[in-house]
């Protein structure tokens, strides 16, 4: 059973992490965008060329060659998963906690994959622990021998 407190937090943290679900999903669709031509924003531009760049520079380095378009939609795809399960954790809806593991689990990839750790590490870590706290408030009581038999003494 959660406690108002825990209740709060977790709400806190489920918009949290909705919301930069969400600027996931809006970064990685703009400067898709802008690289595939739908858009032409200047200010765009800087933003798109330091991808390619990066990944040009990382290509040897890679397990599995990125081009623009996959890694901006892998982005964005990311953010969907996120924002998805924020919303069914604030829903107390079942997947929810499990859809935010697995954008964890993408987002490592990522550095995996660039055999590469760069300061959005703190982002992922910062994300493992708002997901640890919201585990830990989710958590279901256990019956464990001692209430199974409480419960049973007193009905």
């Amino acid at each position: 059973m959660q406690t108002a407190m825990q209740k709060n937090i977790g709400i806190v943290i489920g918009v949290t992490l909705l919301l930069y679900g969400l600027l996931r999903i809006g970064v990685g669709s703009l400067l898709l965008s802008q690289y595939l031509g739908w858009l032409d924003v200047p200010a765009l531009q800087d933003a798109t060329q330091d991808v390619g760049t990066f990944l040009a520079k990382s290509v040897d380095q890679q397990f599995i060659a990125v081009s623009v378009p996959a890694y901006l939609g892998y982005v964005a795809m990311m953010g969907l998963v996120l924002a998805a399960g924020a919303i069914r954790t604030l829903q107390d809806q079942s997947f929810g906690l499990r859809l935010i593991a697995i954008y964890l689990l993408m987002y490592a990839m990522l550095f995996i994959n660039f055999q590469t750790v760069n300061p959005k590490v703190i982002h992922l870590a910062l994300c493992t622990v708002l997901f640890a706290v919201l585990c830990w408030f989710k958590q279901t009581p256990r019956m464990t021998s001692s209430t199974q038999l409480s419960a049973g003494s007193a009905a």
